[in-house]
């Protein structure tokens, strides 16, 4: 909190009370209002006072770090670091992480970081570009950013990963649609319990998007809430897509949203067809996986998402290892079980899934790095090694299970 000792409507003496309850004069140079044509003067004044504060701001940025690193908000007896921040800095919880996820990426951003020192990029613009800068692209973001307002830098960032360049073309998945919702207090904490639930049932933290649609999931999922091996699928396609360009569309609620290749091939994976809707005669429904083909790849897992770690049951797509655009078919051993979220990160390529089905299954991120490692500790370093096909780097089922039934003095697999 400010408490204004620097001078206020009231006059220009501030006084501190003393143990006796006296309050002795102190004098506070005043500003002299600027006159009339005195605009340059305050032009300077609030351009001098932005870049002093994009300066304090990459200061700050890494004074949370270190506060994080030290575990200040224990040694204060603060239950949390987002509740320190908050009584301390007056940043609400949400703001406090996004703080904390701006400084983080500030590490391994030199250009940028040097630009907010300089008063060049103002947080607000840097917190926009730390969605998608990486240190081979920073510059070429810096550049294209100059000059733009904070809006149009959004505008800029929307619908692009982490890692694409200015001029690469835009993502139809990557690009965010805001949601803004005002709830009751207990709706909130019913949904803060769920959001939890779901977490501890997949195993790992889920973004808005994942959390939302689950939930929705359980409203249009109907019989797919019950027994996995006999649900049907849950996604009923109705698209519209151009024979030149192959660009497809959906539209919901009175908007006409674009879908990228990745979130239609998702629709597509495990799904009920419902064909051309603008003909004379409704298509006959047809199926992208054989029913008795689904029901036995359910049945083999169980029913629930086979990712390691996941213990979702609800929800739960049949998805193809082998996209179909790129020769797949139905053969049982090449399809798996997945829970929603799972499904997205596999589509979407967060999630790489090799081998076969159901025993000899790997894992791994993105990067390569085993699923469920942590990233590597040294910021912008280089990714791990792809994992080995033995399974002794990445996760793997098949050899997981070995190790499970392998007397306790064997030696490694």
């Amino acid at each position: 909190m400010l408490d204004g000792a620097e001078g206020g409507a009231g006059g220009g003496v501030a006084g501190g009370a003393t143990a006796s309850g006296a309050a002795p004069a102190v004098a506070v140079p005043r500003t002299a209002a600027p006159r009339g044509d005195d605009w340059r003067e305050v032009d300077r004044t609030l351009r001098g006072l932005a870049r002093r504060r994009a300066a304090l701001d990459v200061e700050e940025a890494e004074w949370l770090r270190r506060a994080r690193a030290v575990g200040v908000h224990r040694e204060l007896g603060y239950g949390s670091f987002v509740e320190y921040v908050e009584r301390v800095l007056g940043y609400a919880p949400g703001v406090a992480r996004e703080r904390l996820r701006v400084a983080d990426a500030l590490v391994a951003l030199p250009k940028l970081r040097a630009a907010m020192t300089a008063g060049d990029v103002a947080y607000s613009a840097a917190r926009e570009l730390t969605r998608v800068a990486t240190v081979d692209t920073e510059a070429a973001w810096l550049a294209a950013a100059a000059d733009h307002t904070v809006r149009e830098i959004e505008d800029m960032v929307s619908g692009r990963r982490r890692g694409d360049g200015p001029d690469d073309p835009p993502d139809p998945a990557a690009r965010l649609h805001e949601l803004r919702l005002l709830l009751p207090a207990a709706v909130l904490g019913k949904f803060t319990a769920a959001r939890r639930a779901l977490e501890a049932a997949c195993g790992h933290p889920l973004t808005d998007g994942d959390v939302v649609a689950t939930l929705c999931d359980q409203q249009l999922a109907g019989s797919h809430v019950g027994d996995g091996a006999t649900a049907k699928p849950m996604h009923q396609i109705a698209i519209t897509q151009c024979s030149d360009c192959r660009k497809a569309w959906h539209d919901v609620g009175g908007h006409t949203i674009e879908l990228s290749a990745a979130e239609l091939a998702q629709a597509s994976c495990d799904a009920e067809l419902l064909g051309r809707v603008d003909g004379d005669k409704p298509a006959r429904v047809t199926k992208t996986i054989p029913p008795r083909t689904r029901r036995a790849v359910l049945r083999r897992d169980r029913g629930r998402c086979v990712v390691p770690g996941c213990r979702n049951a609800r929800y739960v797509d049949v998805h193809h290892l082998v996209p179909r655009a790129a020769g797949g078919d139905h053969t049982p051993t090449t399809l798996a079980a997945l829970c929603s979220a799972h499904h997205t990160a596999a589509h979407d390529g967060r999630l790489r899934i090799d081998g076969s089905a159901p025993a000899k299954l790997r894992f791994v991120h993105a990067d390569g790095r085993p699923y469920g490692a942590p990233p590597p500790s040294h910021v912008g370093g280089a990714a791990s090694p792809i994992p080995r096909v033995d399974g002794r780097e990445g996760v793997s089922i098949g050899a997981r299970r070995r190790r499970a039934r392998a007397p306790r003095q064997a030696g490694p697999g």
